[in-house]
């Protein structure tokens, strides 16, 4: 009779072979892998030679089982959601690009009484009267500004046909450029109040040259005014964050001053007549300008 072991090796079952010396066997061998293991060569030897025999006289094949896809996962690092931001800052560039402002203006004065009384007569033909000290001490009146060279020279063959004498101021804001510091959606944020803030002085503009030829009322200046605040206000609260002395800070002062000068404008616009209320949107629309100027000087 016979018993088959591991692979068409065959071993006769004979009287010399008792029950004790298998043990004894078994226990001989656990004791020769135990100290081999305990080197790294015995390491080598056991996984190569004695594991595979063991197997063998056992009858079985050992088999180390492969890990689980739930233990997978839980041994693998935890990825970000796509939804979560890197904590790494992002720099954004904004431009505040060039930009080229012509005026015109009425008459300069070493007096400035003389000033006065030049502005208050050209509020009175709804234009806007804007009165303004430069470096040399000079009081210059302003009656409207425009964002082109023809659309300027335009009006003065016009003015100057009615008899009044009138020159060209111009004025250029150089470019700037601000880096904007942080995570993604607050650079994008503050890149998009400092957008908003910039395009005021053309708003003003635009309107003020559609409020004459357009002939539009009163009512309609209070409306674009409160639109105009609505946007600004939004846009303000991109800058809540930002340094004090950050450029994004004085975009910041510069939209709470245009927001002040629209509540003046809404406070007086309920007793203004369409002259009246033509003259204070092309006042307002001129110191823009001239602000946005001082503005992008500081910044530099």
């Amino acid at each position: 009779m016979s018993q088959v072991y591991g692979k068409g090796r065959r071993r006769e079952t004979g009287k010399g072979y008792t029950g004790g010396s298998v043990v004894l066997i078994l226990m001989c061998c656990a004791l020769a892998v135990f100290l081999l293991s305990t080197s790294y060569w015995g390491d080598r030897l056991v996984d190569k030679y004695i594991t595979p025999a063991f197997a063998k006289m056992l009858g079985r094949v050992l088999i180390t089982p492969e890990p689980s896809s739930e233990a997978v996962m839980a041994q693998a690092p935890a990825a970000l959601p796509s939804n979560v931001e890197s904590s790494e800052p992002e720099r954004i560039v904004f431009e505040l690009p060039e930009t080229s402002w012509y005026l015109l203006q009425m008459g300069a004065y070493a007096d400035p009484e003389e000033a006065h009384a030049q502005a208050l007569a050209i509020q009175s033909m709804g234009a806007g009267g804007y009165i303004y000290e430069d470096e040399q001490g000079f009081s210059r009146v302003f009656a409207a500004a425009y964002a082109d060279q023809e659309s300027l020279l335009q009006v003065q063959q016009q003015v100057r046909s009615s008899g009044y004498e009138n020159t060209a101021y111009s004025i250029h804001p150089d470019g700037v450029e601000v880096t904007l510091s942080g995570q993604r959606t607050d650079a994008e944020r503050i890149k998009s109040a400092m957008e908003t803030v910039q395009k005021v002085p053309y708003d003003l503009t635009d309107f003020a040259l559609q409020y004459d030829e357009k002939s539009l009322t009163p009512a309609q200046a209070i409306q674009f005014m409160n639109e105009l605040a609505v946007r600004l206000s939004a846009a303000r609260q991109g800058f809540a964050s930002v340094e004090k002395t950050s450029p994004m800070a004085q975009m910041d002062e510069y939209a709470a001053w245009i927001l002040d000068t629209i509540s003046t404008f809404l406070a007086k616009s309920g007793t203004m007549n369409t002259i009246e209320c033509g003259a204070a949107v092309k006042h307002f629309q001129i110191e823009s300008i001239l602000k946005y100027n001082i503005l992008i000087k500081d910044i530099e």
